[in-house]
Formats: C-alpha cells, sequence, structure tokens
C-alpha cells in the first residue's frame, strides 16, 4: 500500500531509530531524496538543530559520518555543504557503479538466490513507485520522494539479496553521490512512468532466468540515467 503522505513517510524513516546521530543521517537522507538538498547547499548545525530539537553533538556526529560516505564535505571556511559534483566526476560513479551492481546481479544468479515471491515483491514495490503519478494532490516534492526512496529500495533489494556487505555499503553512498548530483535538474532522474517500465523489464528478465538478459535490462536502466546526465 502506498504511504499517503510524504509527511508520514519521511518521519517513518526518519524517527525509526533510536540513536540520534542517526535521525540526522536519515534526515540529510530523506532532504535529498525529496530533492531538497542539492550539490553544493550548506548544512547549518545551527538550524538543524532547532528543526530536529536535538543538541549539536550528535549534528557533528552525523556530520562526521556523511563526510565518510562521500555525501558531504566539510571547509573551515564554507563548512559542511552538500557533495559538488562535476560531469567528469558523475561519469566517474557510474563506471564504478555499473560493474559493481551487475557483480550482484551475477552473485544472485550464480547462487539461484532469487524467488518467486522476491519478484513479485519487487513487482509490488514498482507498482507502489507509480501511483502518485495518477494522484494530482500530491505535491511534486512527495512525488520526487516516492520515486527516489522507491528506485533506492528497488535497487537495494539486490544489493541485500547478493549477502555482499562490502558492495551494499559502496552502492548506497554512490547512489546517494549520484543523487545530490542529478538534484541540480530533476528532469535527470526520469519520470515515474519511465522508471516503472524500467524497473519492469528488469524483473521480467529476472523471470526468465537468463542473467544475461537481467543485465541487459539493467544496463539500459542506467543509460538512460548516462543519457540525462549530459544535461547537467
Amino acid at each position: 500500500m502506498v504511504i499517503d503522505s510524504y509527511d508520514k513517510l519521511s518521519h517513518m524513516i526518519t524517527y525509526s531509530k533510536a540513536n540520534l546521530s542517526e535521525i540526522v543521517v536519515s534526515y540529510v537522507k530523506n532532504k535529498i531524496l525529496t530533492g531538497e538538498l542539492k550539490s553544493g547547499d550548506r548544512l547549518v548545525e545551527t538550524d538543524m538543530s532547532e528543526e530536529l530539537q536535538i543538541s549539536r553533538a550528535p549534528i557533528r556526529e552525523a556530520l562526521r559520518e556523511l563526510n565518510m560516505r562521500g555525501i558531504l564535505t566539510f571547509s573551515p571556511k564554507k563548512g559542511s555543504q552538500i557533495l559538488e559534483m562535476g560531469y567528469e566526476d558523475i561519469i566517474e560513479v557510474f563506471s564504478i557503479r555499473i560493474p559493481l551492481e551487475m557483480q550482484t546481479l551475477t552473485i544472485i544468479f550464480e547462487k539461484s538466490l532469487l524467488k518467486e515471491q522476491d519478484l513479485d515483491y519487487l513487482e509490488a514495490l514498482n507498482e507502489n513507485m507509480i501511483k502518485p503519478e495518477y494522484d494530482c494532490d500530491i505535491e511534486d516534492k512527495e512525488k520526487t520522494f516516492v520515486l527516489n526512496s522507491s528506485d533506492l529500495a528497488f535497487h537495494k533489494f539486490f544489493w541485500e539479496k547478493s549477502g555482499s556487505f562490502r558492495r551494499e555499503e559502496i552502492l548506497e553512498n554512490q547512489y546517494f553521490q549520484l543523487l545530490i548530483a542529478m538534484n541540480q535538474d530533476l528532469s535527470t532522474l526520469g519520470s515515474m512512468k519511465e522508471k516503472f517500465a524500467e524497473h519492469k523489464a528488469i524483473i521480467e528478465a529476472c523471470r526468465t532466468g537468463s542473467l544475461e538478459k537481467t543485465l541487459s535490462a539493467f544496463q539500459a536502466h542506467m543509460d538512460s540515467y548516462l543519457n540525462a546526465v549530459t544535461k547537467l
């Protein structure tokens, strides 16, 4: 079932963890998923402390963690700000992400890890992603959040299914790095209809049991992003 509102979904993700620094990490990630935080945006500790109603100590801890993940940078003059990426940086991250994600798919097929219920889950996730497209009452920010969070969940399923936690960690960090860059022009994310069709093609390829067809469908999905970033 699709979450009824952005606020409800944001609250569910942001405040599901007890650790305060994790709350801040989730807060920043949610802002990236909605498209609100873009490349080069500053993160001001006092503003975050007031909005989240927590002290600045866990905020500093969270900012250090996000810095280590390559999601933000720090300088004495500018403080903490969202990672800035140029065209060559984006292409480099894609050149790392695509082979890594293909490796997770290869592991899954070689070990026959995909079950019918897994593909049914992915189908349901994909159906939920497209529903806001036809709801005129949903704001653009919420639609962006649903699109990005659903896309992340779709890919994260394969990363986790492979059992390769090192690849999973790298891929999630790279996912957010690319999303930050593409938030400069939200049209580069593609429409819900386009992502729905691309995800569906991957699922259908998985159902055939063919690794070759699945990798081809995944590459086509990545190519749509690669073609779009030429606009940046």
